[in-house]
């Protein structure tokens, strides 16, 4: 198992050396690298980045629809009920017509401003529970699966 470390007394002095830690490690290591307990907080660390930065589009564009069904399964154990019904949704527009993927910058903000994905980002946004707070009571309950203390 692959696990970010720190020490206890670094913990004391920067409490945010966990959550950081822990982000470290969903944004940096392979989801193949990772173990079953943790690649569900991967898929849904990415997903909520790439929304948060890009919208659905961006989602898409960079991670495909190869891990579609277990991104939706991480956010159903997640609990996050709003986020996995909109994915599930932005799924099957994504799939329901051929796309030519973008090239260059130009082309993702043209293809942006058709905006067939865009109700799905502005639904995201009006989720009560943000993916940021699931995923820090994730990191509470099951700190040991993501960093080792010493």
């Amino acid at each position: 198992m692959i696990l970010r470390s720190i020490t206890n007394q670094q913990l004391a002095e920067d409490p945010n050396l966990l959550w950081n830690n822990f982000i470290d490690l969903l944004a940096i290591e392979d989801f193949d690298v990772l173990t079953a307990e943790q690649r569900p907080a991967h898929l849904v660390f990415w997903y909520e980045s790439e929304v948060e930065n890009g919208g659905h589009l961006q989602y898409f564009e960079n991670w495909g629809t190869e891990r579609l069904p277990e991104t939706i399964q991480a956010l159903e154990l997640f609990g996050a009920e709003c986020q996995m019904k909109i994915l599930i949704e932005a799924g099957k527009q994504w799939t329901s017509i051929y796309r030519n993927h973008p090239e260059t910058v130009e082309e993702f903000v043209a293809t942006a401003l058709e905006g067939d994905l865009e109700e799905f980002d502005r639904q995201f946004h009006k989720c009560k529970i943000s993916l940021n707070s699931l995923l820090e009571a994730h990191l509470l309950q099951f700190s040991d699966n993501f960093v080792q203390l010493s």
